[in-house]
């Protein structure tokens, strides 16, 4: 009798031994296919310029599994970054380590001076994030060189932009347009940011730090979303042949959501959360491409699945590729979470936004009735002649009077001299 229970009881021990050998082996077999996953798809996000530095030091608080990069040529602003961010400091003979001016000409110059750099900080990559703040010297004139160079490196490059506001004036938004349309064909796609979306999507009482926290935090959501899909198995799985599946393309635009919302929800509640990012005018009629993932609790139903994925064929054309996935976190009890990458269509937010900043360069001139009698041109001829030389006098009286008075009070040579010698000791 003591034999036989002194047996059950090793029996036991073998079997708990066994389970434990076989939890750590499932263990050690899940962080080799991970550690592999990680090795296979290689993923940077960099962030170019003033702007695009500040976007990525926000992601890196918040987001695994990626190389972070910043890239400036102001080395003055490398001291506010986490450690987890690698720095670029380029084109130190162009600017002096300062930043360019708003000059996209210098930013330009400065990354081609440096693209050995540039070329080795883009080694080893699958995928690449460029992050900048277009309408500025360097964001506007380096990201399309990196675009180039990431592109005749065979990288798949997304690139995420804001645009300038409004009232920062034509110039800022002409040199964001003509950045956009520069890196267009080096990108396989963008995911562009009006900044004016800030004023009309959020409470006018947040602080402007808070309003630029708000696009931060929804391109993280979207990125770990994205991010996700490579590196996490699921039951219908999306892998990374799946996300260059819909990333082939030629700078065409795109949408990216991260939605989650408690099961059970009205469908126009998940509707308004999967379809409209408040930073972004997108319509999903004109995609050509869309990927879309369902992570949810070991509980979830077949009906569930089917609601999502009958709202995203609906809301795209018929013609549209769709790659759907389903997989499981148990961290979201009782909750659904919604990625989706949708690409193709085009960019009413971007066009519009820089056809109300920008003036008319030959306004169209009224037409003519025809029954309407010509004036006789002569006359008019003679008046703006004699008055336009009545004005030149008077400018160059005018003009004579204002240099005689600037001669009284013109600066001694002496002075002059020491002035420019403490300039150009600097």
């Amino acid at each position: 009798m003591a034999k036989s229970k002194k047996a059950k009881i090793r029996k036991k021990k073998t079997l708990v031994v066994k389970k434990k050998k076989q939890v750590s082996l499932n263990i050690k077999e899940a962080r080799l296919i991970q550690s592999l996953g990680q090795k296979r798809v290689r993923i940077k996000v960099i962030g170019i310029g003033d702007g695009g530095a500040a976007i990525v030091a926000d992601l890196a608080k918040t987001l695994d599994k990626v190389d972070f990069w910043v890239a400036n040529t102001d080395w003055r602003r490398f001291q506010k970054f986490p450690p987890v961010v690698k720095i670029l400091n380029f084109g130190e003979k162009q600017t002096h380590g300062v930043g360019t001016g708003m000059d996209p000409e210098i930013g330009r110059q400065a990354a081609l001076a440096e693209k050995e750099k540039i070329i080795k900080v883009l080694k080893d990559t699958d995928l690449c994030f460029l992050i900048s703040s277009l309408g500025g010297g360097t964001g506007s004139g380096a990201t399309p060189i990196f675009a180039k160079i990431a592109q005749q490196q065979g990288i798949m490059t997304f690139g995420i932009f804001t645009l300038p506001f409004k009232f920062e004036g034509e110039r800022k938004a002409r040199i964001a347009k003509e950045a956009l349309d520069k890196m267009r064909s080096n990108l396989n796609t963008s995911l562009v940011f009006p900044n004016e979306k800030i004023f009309q999507s959020l409470d006018k009482n947040i602080s402007f730090n808070e309003g630029f926290a708000a696009i931060n935090k929804v391109l993280a959501e979207g990125l770990r979303g994205l991010i996700g899909l490579v590196f996490q198995p699921g039951l219908i799985n999306i892998d990374f042949a799946d996300l260059k599946a819909v990333l082939d393309s030629k700078g065409k635009p795109a949408y990216l959501a991260n939605a989650e919302f408690e099961k059970g929800a009205k469908i126009e509640e998940i509707k308004k959360k999967i379809f409209q990012n408040v930073f972004l005018a997108y319509n999903f009629r004109q995609a050509k491409s869309v990927l879309f993932n369902i992570v949810s609790d070991a509980n979830l139903a077949l009906g569930e699945v089917s609601e999502v994925s009958q709202l995203v064929f609906n809301a795209v054309h018929s013609d549209a590729k769709i790659i759907f996935g389903v997989s499981f976190d148990k961290k979201l009890s009782g909750k659904i979470m919604v990625t989706i990458l949708a690409i193709g269509g085009r960019e009413k937010s971007f066009i519009s936004s820089v056809k109300k900043t920008q003036k008319p360069q030959n306004p169209k001139k009224p037409k003519k009735n025809k029954n309407t009698k010509k004036e006789p041109p002569a006359k008019i001829e003679v008046k703006i002649r004699r008055n336009a030389i009545q004005v030149k006098e008077e400018v160059k009286a005018e003009e004579e009077d204002i240099a005689a008075k600037e001669r009284i009070w013109e600066t001694p040579t002496i002075l002059r001299t020491l002035l420019r010698k403490n300039l150009d000791s600097r």
